[in-house]
């Protein structure tokens, strides 16, 4: 008998999850019931995602490559997302933790959100009673944003009817459909998702934020424009993406140059206790998701998984000193025997030991990259070219700084540009470069492994989506499956 326990112990709630071959089958058992909007705050606190439920698909993009030099025998858990295997399950595993992790988040949303949706908070619990129901809504938004993205085809008019993912909306959804789960319509998950957003924006506005790990009104707008340029939906993306380009600053990497002018060694300026993300580059960051990032699958130089040589290359162009590449440079000596091991990359963002780092789930930057990408699919070049060129301000060095200029592009040149310093800046960030090639049109890729093995992901390759897990197959046995 297959289990998957998840247990949320706070305050006076323990939620246990458990599943008999039933994904979806989420029920408290031997628990005390909250009551308090304090008890179903800790409800949801328990749902946001304590764990890394994205990462291992950075493994399937263009953003990874395998060192061959290294001497370090990768996991074999990991093996399946590089090679693109048809399904990401080792043999005897039937269930899958990105599925488990996602439905959890909404059953702990949903949860508050029954209780709520009856309940009238008294004047002095209204500011609470509201941030609670407001995240509720956020995170159920999150968590299908990422099942749709993960298990279906990408939003386009053309897959609307497409089959989506299971969507239960209410606590007792799950316990009433604990078998035959049906799978909605993408155009069903991608509407509900957009109501979810707007059912938490006024709920959420004005209100104290509490910390970067829990939504306000902040990252839920960047979400927003998020939701909205993944639907095509420029004007609107650009209305929310201006919203936090008007109230949070971009950091200035410029500052970085006196932290790597203290170090022995360039190399050395982001290692060990110390990441690219402790400088003050952290205050770019709205929001922090999926649990500590030290022990991330590209954190030490001698494993073999590394950022691909394209994308340091991208921050390294001619006659610029992008501050960006000490992100990805090893900066190694490649002729001594640790820097041919480590290579040309590393991923320097969180801190190798000690100083606990969190993954990236949104930050300023993507408010930039979205807004250009926008205007220039609605052919404003002018405009996106100045969001770009604020954006490469505070990457590059003052010195090297150069504006780019519109007469050196054409409508097409300046997308791709666009998108270029979207994946520079969106690497390693909640898994959005697969989401990100999936819906660019799923570019053929190919991945160079062990003994010279070469495999290769086509144009169109139904692998773009990931497999519904062998548990819910045997739950649900009449829910069609991905190709």
């Amino acid at each position: 008998m297959k289990k998957i326990n998840i247990i949320t112990s706070i305050l006076l709630l323990a939620i246990t999850v458990s599943s008999c071959n039933k994904l979806l089958d989420i029920k408290p058992v031997n628990s005390m019931i909250p009551v308090s909007i304090s008890d179903y705050e800790s409800v949801l606190m328990g749902g946001y995602p304590k764990t890394d439920f994205f990462m291992k698909t950075d493994l399937m993009t263009d953003n990874v490559y395998a060192n061959l030099s290294s001497t370090r025998t990768p996991e074999k858990a990991n093996e399946p997302w590089f090679a693109w295997s048809e399904t990401k399950q080792l043999d005897g595993v039937e269930e899958d933790p990105y599925w488990g992790q996602l439905y959890k988040s909404i059953y702990c949303a949903n949860t508050v959100l029954d209780e709520f949706a009856s309940r009238t908070p008294s004047p002095a619990e209204k500011d609470l009673f509201e941030t609670v129901k407001g995240e509720a809504f956020a995170l159920r938004a999150f968590s299908y944003f990422y099942l749709v993205n993960l298990y279906a085809e990408p939003y386009a008019p053309t897959t609307l009817k497409a089959h989506g993912v299971p969507m239960p909306l209410s606590a007792k959804d799950v316990h009433q459909n604990t078998q035959n789960n049906v799978r909605e319509p993408v155009e069903k998950v991608w509407a509900q998702i957009l109501s979810d957003l707007d059912a938490a924006t006024p709920l959420l506005a004005g209100k104290k934020t509490t910390n970067k790990f829990r939504f306000d009104a902040t990252s839920l707008q960047l979400f927003k424009a998020r939701v909205h340029l993944f639907m095509g939906d420029y004007e609107k993306a650009i209305a929310a993406a201006s919203d936090i380009i008007v109230a949070k600053p971009l950091f200035d990497m410029n500052n970085i140059q006196a932290i790597v002018d203290k170090a022995d060694h360039p190399s050395y300026a982001f290692s060990g206790t110390f990441g690219f993300v402790d400088s003050d580059y952290k205050n770019e960051v709205l929001f922090y998701v999926g649990g500590k990032a030290n022990g991330n699958i590209f954190y030490y130089g001698t494993y073999m998984f590394k950022p691909s040589l394209e994308l340091l290359a991208l921050c390294q162009r001619p006659n610029k000193m992008d501050y960006r590449q000490y992100i990805f440079a090893s900066l190694m000596d490649t002729n001594t025997p640790e820097g041919f091991e480590t290579g040309t990359t590393i991923y320097n963002m969180y801190a190798k030991q000690e100083n606990p780092s969190y993954y990236i789930g949104m930050k300023v930057s993507e408010a930039y990259v979205t807004r250009a990408e926008a205007y220039a699919r609605l052919k404003q070049k002018d405009k996106a070219l100045t969001d770009i060129n604020n954006l490469l301000q505070k990457r590059i060095k003052k010195t090297d700084y150069a504006p780019l200029k519109s007469a050196d592009f054409n409508d097409e040149q300046l997308l791709q540009r666009v998108l270029e310093e979207r994946r520079v800046e969106m690497a390693f960030d909640g898994g959005m470069r697969w989401f990100d090639l999936r819906r660019l049109g799923k570019p053929a890729l190919t991945h160079l492994y062990k003994n010279g093995v070469e495999y290769k992901l086509k144009q169109g390759d139904p692998r773009y989506l990931l497999q519904i897990p062998l548990s819910e197959q045997t739950n649900s046995p009449d829910m069609p499956l991905n190709p």
